[in-house]
């Protein structure tokens, strides 16, 4: 890569380091995900500040067009962080399935305490109230939507 895109890869990763540090102190992006992208751009640091180390590392891995090295990376990189996501995606849908399981349990005790009824589960065959989806304080209804008058 010639001097001039050693300057202006640094200065796009000093800009991008700015707004990466902008936006934690704003809170709007998570610090455990700032550290990724602050080491992607210390990388990218490294690769400005040393014009040849790019073209060394291709030379070595026998790469002959020095920017395909450049891509590869970014593809690897690009993979990891899909996969990353993917975990966390993963882990976030099992703890909502959690809380919504739990939630539904507390409703359903809720409702149960409200109307005087011994606590059961609602896949009790002891008997307990019927299980709803309606939320507590709801008034029931008569099957038309319309609110019973008891």
């Amino acid at each position: 890569m010639s001097t001039r895109a050693h300057i202006m890869l640094a200065i796009l990763v000093a800009m991008a380091i700015l707004v990466i540090v902008r936006l934690v102190r704003r809170r709007h992006l998570k610090a455990k995900y700032s550290l990724l992208w602050l080491t992607l751009g210390g990388f990218m640091v490294v690769i400005a500040a040393v014009p040849g180390l790019l073209d060394w590392t291709a030379a070595r891995l026998g790469i002959y067009y020095q920017p395909t090295l450049l891509i590869l990376l970014g593809l690897a990189l690009l993979l990891l962080i899909v996969m990353h996501f993917s975990y966390e995606l993963s882990r976030m849908e099992n703890r909502v399935r959690t809380l919504a399981e739990e939630s539904a349990i507390l409703r359903h005790r809720l409702r149960v305490l409200e109307q005087g009824a011994p606590a059961t589960t609602p896949g009790d065959a002891s008997g307990g109230a019927e299980e709803s989806d309606d939320w507590p304080g709801d008034e029931p209804t008569n099957g038309s939507g319309v609110t019973d008058q008891a």
